[in-house]
């Protein structure tokens, strides 16, 4: 049994330049046109899947209401949240943060926590506890899943079964706006999930 899948990045929001987890800024009208005319460049899908962020739900929900197809809100594939860092600009946080610095994060986020926010350990143990759920049930089916950049890395980063703690994935694969990473998933006799990515 072979299913396919499509992670799609939703497109730059109106809040440029900014630290995005949970913070919920809408799509600019220009790329939300964007991720529509890629989400419709792929093959019809039975099912597709949201984040629950406004950046991924609003056009994800218009392009399956378009389809005629089912549509879910997954609240696991939300991005990181980043604490009291979320929202603030680039600029702001490398100038006025200090132990930990942003810079301090992004060189060892596994020991780096952003204030009040979400470890990388809960947050790849999130990420990996919605795939396995979501490859618990096999099936043939065609499904687009709209979700974030951090997401689509941390999920790359458990196919290539790469070890907790491991970095270079963050910095070696840049999943860019509106860019769509293909997996076609296998599921053996014994109902074991498979997936390949496919360039």
């Amino acid at each position: 049994m072979l299913q396919t899948l499509y992670f799609v990045r939703h497109t730059e929001t109106t809040l440029s330049g900014k630290l995005l987890g949970q913070t919920d800024p809408p799509l600019t009208e220009q790329s939300q046109n964007q991720l529509l005319k890629t989400l419709h460049s792929l093959p019809k899908p039975k099912r597709v899947l949201s984040s629950p962020r406004l950046r991924c739900q609003v056009v994800a929900k218009a392009f399956s209401e378009k389809l005629d197809v089912e549509f879910t809100v997954v609240n696991a594939l939300q991005e990181m949240h980043f604490g009291e860092w979320d929202g603030k600009s680039y600029e702001w946080l490398w100038q006025h943060t200090r132990s930990p610095s942003v810079g301090d994060f992004w060189q060892n986020p596994w020991s780096v926590t952003p204030p009040q926010g979400e470890s990388m350990a809960c947050f790849n143990s999130r990420i990996k506890a919605w795939w396995r759920t979501f490859t618990s049930q096999s099936s043939d089916d065609t499904i687009v899943i709209v979700t974030h950049g951090g997401v689509m890395k941390q999920l790359l980063a458990h196919w290539l079964a790469l070890p907790e703690g491991a970095v270079n994935h963050l910095n070696c694969f840049e999943v860019g706006y509106g860019k769509v990473i293909q997996v076609s998933v296998f599921y053996d006799e014994q109902g074991s999930a498979w997936p390949k990515v496919v360039f």
